[in-house]
């Protein structure tokens, strides 16, 4: 019964086809990368230091949109203002001696002049490094009202230069405390010993490597 045979095949295919299904993982859908009150920070240690976060606009502004008004702009001159002086954001290893060199600023619904240091600003390290940074903070050729998915990041880059690279063995992150929207920052360190990750809060702002 050469169709009995090929039903009899087709039902215990299915059946395999169901046990395997069983016990394979489920699909792993991933979450919406923004998610207000959480950013991420990666740190590449390599001589010198940079530093990169990206985040909701909305944990370092309150608000999620081009600024309306003289207040709203302000408000991102504010920001942009807090994010420069880094060396208050990011405390390494003393011994380390390391200090900022440039700070790289960019937000898709920002216009970039509410981004740029404060006309006058001379003391060097607001200047845009080299490289990715500078690429970063380029002007924008236009500013849209929204973004294409309804959302808005801003991109910040810090380099630092380290005196003596050899004795830095971690940072203090001390953005909660400047931003009390920000809540979680999902840290990614790639060091000369390796690489590692952590997930930071405003209890716990420590990075070891």
């Amino acid at each position: 019964m050469p169709g009995f045979s090929v039903q009899v095949m087709r039902l215990a295919a299915a059946a395999v086809g169901v046990m395997i299904g069983l016990y394979l993982p489920l699909p792993v859908y991933g979450a919406d990368p923004h998610v207000h009150g959480v950013a991420t920070l990666e740190i590449a240690v390599d001589g010198g230091v940079q530093v990169n976060l990206n985040s909701p606009l909305d944990n370092l502004l309150g608000f999620e949109r081009s600024p309306r008004n003289e207040k709203e702009r302000q408000a991102a001159r504010i920001m942009a203002l807090k994010l420069r002086q880094a060396d208050n954001l990011f405390i390494f290893t003393p011994a380390a001696q390391c200090g900022l060199e440039s700070v790289g600023l960019e937000s898709p619904l920002l216009p970039p002049g509410l981004l740029m240091p404060p006309s006058g600003d001379s003391d060097g390290k607001s200047i845009h490094n080299k490289g990715e940074a500078s690429k970063i903070s380029s002007p924008a050729p236009s500013v849209p009202t929204t973004s294409s998915d309804g959302h808005a990041e801003l991109e910040a880059v810090w380099n630092f230069k380290c005196g003596a690279p050899q004795a830095l063995r971690g940072l203090d992150v001390r953005l909660f405390e400047a931003f009390p929207g920000l809540r979680r920052l999902d840290a990614a360190i790639a060091a000369p010993n390796g690489q590692s990750s952590a997930k930071l809060s405003p209890v716990s702002t420590r990075l070891k490597w």
